[in-house]
Order: C-alpha cells, then structure tokens, then sequence
C-alpha cells in the first residue's frame, strides 16, 4: 500500500465560463456579441398588456400610452435639438453681419472725414488766394 493513497491527490480544477460583464461594460453589448458570438436580445419585461425592454441601461416603454409617448417625446427631443442649433447658426450669422455692419459704417466715416478735411484744405487756399 502506497504511503500516500489517492484521497490526497490534487482534484482538477473546473474550466470556469468566460466573464462577458467587463467586455460588456468596456465595449458595448455590440462588441461582446460579435467577439463572442453571443446573441444577447433585449431583455423585455412584460405585464398584463404593459412591456417594457431595457436598453442602453434604461427601461422604455414598449407598449401601450407609454410608449406611444416615449416615442413622442423622443421625436420631440430630437427636433428641440435640431432647433437650438439652427438658433446657435443664427446667432452667430448675426454677429458676423452686425461685425461686418459696424466695419463698413467706420469706413464710411473715415471716408467722409476725409472728404470734409480735403474740402477745408481747398476752401483755405482758395481764401489764400484771394488776398
């Protein structure tokens, strides 16, 4: 009998399964499905006639008046978002038109003091003349 018997022999240790949750947090559930070939479906819950799936770490509506007014909302949103930028272009045409406005109405002045000092020059020899 061998001194050392098997019930003290080293077990094998289980394969363990791969854990997505780091490559699902780092990279997405897109990424993780593809390097994985994993078909992760959208996890949906569902009462009565009320369903709800999760997405993007946030439960939306599905179904129902909830849904048809998440939808909305999110139309909404979307168009708020279009037109706060169409407000910031406009603004800054704005300022570009009254920075170019105020440039020429300093030309303009410009031009015109030159004008009268010109005028004021002749009108001084012309009186020079005459004596």
């Amino acid at each position: 009998m061998p001194l050392f018997s098997s019930k003290f022999s080293t077990k094998s240790i289980p394969v363990r399964r791969q854990d997505t949750s780091v490559l699902k947090s780092e990279f997405g559930n897109d990424y993780a499905a593809k390097e994985l070939s994993l078909d992760i479906a959208p996890l949906k819950l569902k009462l009565s006639d009320f369903e709800m799936s999760f997405v993007d770490g946030q439960w939306i509506p599905a179904s129902g008046k909830a849904g048809a007014a998440h939808k909305e909302n999110l139309r909404l949103k979307k168009e708020l978002e279009q037109l706060e930028e169409e407000n910031n272009m406009l603004r800054l045409k704005f300022e570009i038109l009254l920075d170019m406005m105020t440039d020429k109405t300093v030309e303009a002045e410009q031009v015109e003091l030159q004008r009268a000092q010109s005028l004021s020059n002749l009108s001084k020899k012309n009186k020079k003349q005459r004596w």
